[in-house]
């Protein structure tokens, strides 16, 4: 204890510099966990997904609008993936031109409830199960919540 008082005494300069460093020290560590560890603790949405309990698409109404696209007669498969607020609607076709795939889309759309077109943004994906070549597929859609209207990719050609 002596020896401690002792050094102490030589060196307070010294000793008050070190209780000020590991201060510093400290306060950087808890910065750095609020700030970074703080921040992946959160939803992956943040608040984005608020209300989504209110139109939430069941998975019978799911079902209900891919049997009915692949009862199409131009449709050979199809799959429907919902990720936070994004529909995402791939098609593939067993032949068809682009105006087929667009009115496809536009009688999809007719199959979600108003709530559900004005919350969610639906992506609408269009291939043809057998290559072609100059084909104008894969076709692109894309329907954002706020809008009425699809917008299509650039069609060659067009």
């Amino acid at each position: 204890m002596k020896k401690l008082k002792g050094f102490y005494r030589n060196n307070r300069i010294f000793c008050f510099l070190i209780g000020i460093s590991l201060f510093c020290i400290l306060l950087m560590t808890g910065a750095f966990l609020m700030f970074f560890v703080g921040q992946t603790k959160t939803d992956t949405y943040g608040n984005r997904l608020n209300g989504i309990e209110n139109v939430e698409i069941s998975a019978s109404h799911k079902d209900e609008i891919l049997s009915f696209i692949t009862e199409q007669e131009i449709v050979d498969k199809a799959n429907i993936n919902i990720k936070g607020k994004i529909i995402y609607i791939n098609t593939y076709l067993k032949s068809g031109k682009v105006d087929d795939a667009q009115n496809l889309a536009v009688k999809v759309l007719e199959k979600f409830t108003e709530d559900e077109k004005n919350f969610y943004d639906i992506n609408y994906t269009f291939a043809l199960t057998t290559e072609v070549e100059d084909s104008p597929f894969p076709l692109m859609g894309y329907k954002k919540s706020d809008k009425t209207i699809i917008s299509w990719t650039k069609v060659n050609g067009e």
